[in-house]
């Protein structure tokens, strides 16, 4: 499913403009500060509703308006479009959904299109927070899979029930009100909370399969790259034994929403947390090989070859580092930003072209 079109209307900094891609290879050239990440950004929203770039969503919205639209025209010739309203008293904004003009809701609509983005910043996937990982978990099988996306907004809504009658409870006896709705909402939390690490699961089993040969190709030092996935797993006499933790501190202290995965490193046996011990180039590569991990996955899952967005991930590699990103992209619809033409392998800069 290739993107041939993309309409912004109001949405970052720009007001109202229309971009043409190739079937191939785009890229998008122009100054720091030009808007050349916010059309990546956009095409990302098309497939998981979500930004890549901010928490803030509002943010998104032009700031001389209360309202933008994103409209993307694809290939098999669907038209998907997201609206986004602002609510003047609140950071979040409210999302209108919709295919070739129909409405449709978030769990039927994401995940129509496919993505694979990938930036400069993805290497907090190694070093930064467990948050950041989870958020990285819940892209991509959102769009995989409309059980797991479903499943997901369903699980944080009943943490944050649970939270609310555990702070209610914080610090004093459970009484039997109390007692009963924590029963029904336990019996919620392990049904969705398993189907949540049933699929992160299958994922890493995925990557247990594949990330062998992904990283004997793109590390050059014999170094080969193993995902660990940590689940912080539900049971019923789990919640029963951190149950007076949790009306001390008034917060569900077990479950998916605590979940974790670990990069390592194994050279001849000898395995190192990438984390802690590999150099910044060695958790660049990581990244690089769990983005080819996730083009593998979502084809493999779906049928669908995903589009891959690069944003300026050229400037700072190295040339063998370049030909290894080239090879990768020879095999999708890609669309490239760059500050800087030269930094663009010769044989991807014969592709289309667009100024900003």
């Amino acid at each position: 499913m290739l993107v041939n079109s993309i309409k912004l209307e109001f949405f970052r900094n720009y007001k109202k403009q229309t971009f043409e891609f190739d079937n191939d290879t785009t890229i998008i050239v122009g100054p720091n500060g030009a808007g050349k990440t916010n059309i990546l950004e956009a095409i990302v929203l098309l497939s998981t509703a979500k930004s890549a770039r901010v928490a803030i969503e509002k943010d998104l919205v032009n700031v001389d308006s209360e309202y933008a639209r994103v409209i993307g025209n694809y290939d098999t010739g669907d038209k998907l479009e997201i609206g986004l309203q602002v609510n003047p008293n609140s950071s979040r904004i409210r999302k209108i959904y919709k295919v070739n003009g129909a409405p449709r809701t978030g769990a039927k609509f994401i995940g129509t299109s496919k993505t694979v983005y990938f930036a400069p910043e993805d290497i907090r996937l190694v070093a930064g927070s467990p948050s950041r990982r989870r958020e990285y978990l819940d892209r991509v099988l959102s769009q995989t899979s409309k059980d797991y996306y479903s499943s997901l907004l369903k699980y944080n809504k009943i943490i944050k029930q649970r939270n609310k009658i555990l702070e209610q409870s914080q610090g004093q006896i459970l009484h039997n009100i109390y007692k009963t709705q924590l029963e029904f909402w336990n019996d919620q939390l392990l049904l969705y909370g398993k189907i949540i690490q049933n699929a992160r699961k299958n994922f890493f089993e995925f990557a247990k399969e594949n990330l062998n040969e992904i990283s004997k190709g793109l590390y050059m030092d014999s170094l080969n790259l193993e995902l660990e996935y940590m689940p912080n797993y539900l049971s019923e006499s789990k919640l029963g034994s951190v149950l007076q933790r949790e009306l001390l501190r008034g917060t569900t202290q077990i479950g998916p929403h605590r979940d974790d995965f670990i990069f390592h490193l194994d050279k001849a046996g000898r395995v190192f947390d990438l984390k802690s011990y590999g150099s910044r180039g060695q958790q660049r590569t990581g990244v690089l090989c769990l983005k080819v991990l996730e083009l593998k996955y979502i084809l493999s899952t779906t049928r669908v070859t995903p589009i891959l967005l690069m944003d300026d991930i050229f400037s700072e590699l190295d040339s063998e580092y370049r030909s290894h990103v080239e090879s990768i992209v020879k095999n999708h619809q890609t669309i490239i930003t760059t500050a800087d033409i030269h930094s663009i392998p010769f044989n991807l800069k014969k592709s289309a072209m667009i100024e900003l």
